[in-house]
């Protein structure tokens, strides 16, 4: 079963790792997929994120991303391993209600449809932060 939580924890981590480089691309000025990053209500961005708004969350991100990764080489690091353990599970809830949504905006359940964003949170958004979900509850040591 070792190798399970391994190939969770290197996936979820490459996975937030990536997405931490995504909004450093953004915050660099870039914009693709920018447009659809936000979600909509009557036809306008709930909010407009700012650059520091945008680099703190590639930093947040960043940082998910060493959970996972550290669960698997934590005998090397000079953290204590409950500490990676509950981070980890902590993300772990964090995504899957990112998953769940508000119920109006964001998530399998919500009610806003047919804008940009609400058709890709359903297709991929959503869906990505659940199997987030599910790999940094495998990766947790």
């Amino acid at each position: 079963m070792y190798w399970v939580s391994w190939i969770a924890a290197w996936t979820g981590g490459s996975i937030l790792l990536s997405l931490s480089l995504l909004h450093l691309y953004w915050v660099a000025g870039g914009v693709y997929g920018k447009n659809r990053a936000v979600p909509e209500w009557k036809g306008k961005p709930v909010f407009v994120p700012g650059k520091g708004s945008t680099l703190l969350v590639a930093l947040l991100l960043f940082g998910a991303s060493l959970f996972p990764i550290g669960s698997r080489i934590h005998p090397l690091l000079p953290i204590a391993e409950p500490v990676i353990r509950y981070g980890t599970y902590f993300l772990s809830f964090v995504f899957l209600l990112r998953a769940i949504g508000d119920f109006r905006l964001v998530g399998f359940f919500k009610n806003v449809k047919g804008t940009g964003f609400a058709e890709l949170d359903t297709k991929f958004y959503s869906p990505l932060c659940a199997f987030l979900s599910f790999c940094l509850f495998l990766s947790a040591p």
